[in-house]
């Protein structure tokens, strides 16, 4: 996967695959390598997902302490181009656009990597 020439920026534990446990940290280095960033990137890439976290929380798509049997499945959808005005206007992430776009659209590849959401 990596060439010789680069060290790794970090590792992603394969053994996550499926387990449908989202780790932050894992998420943004998942997406440094699939975007082949810099180990300067990854918390850049990290605030983005904390931009995203809050985003959610705050449209009520995550609620911190949930509980299955009173989960109700949420109307609400998120929209990425409101997710990135959000990231650059209230959260102020040093990123543009583009990269707050690809960051997202690649953070789909971890959900489909821990099982959370299919093709």
């Amino acid at each position: 996967m990596n060439s010789c020439k680069n060290e790794a920026i970090c590792v992603i534990n394969e053994n996550n695959a499926g387990k449908e446990i989202y780790d932050l940290d894992e998420a943004s280095c998942f997406i440094a390598l699939k975007l082949d960033k810099k180990e300067s990137d990854l918390n850049l890439i990290r605030e983005a997902l904390i931009a995203e976290e809050n985003f959610m929380n705050n449209l009520g798509l995550i609620a911190e302490n949930s509980n299955s049997e009173t989960e109700t499945e949420s109307d609400v959808e998120l929209d990425i181009n409101e997710l990135v005005e959000y990231a650059l206007d209230k959260e102020k992430v040093d990123l543009t656009k583009d990269e707050l776009l690809e960051i997202y659209d690649t953070e789909i590849e971890y959900l489909m990597f821990i099982g959370v959401v299919s093709e």
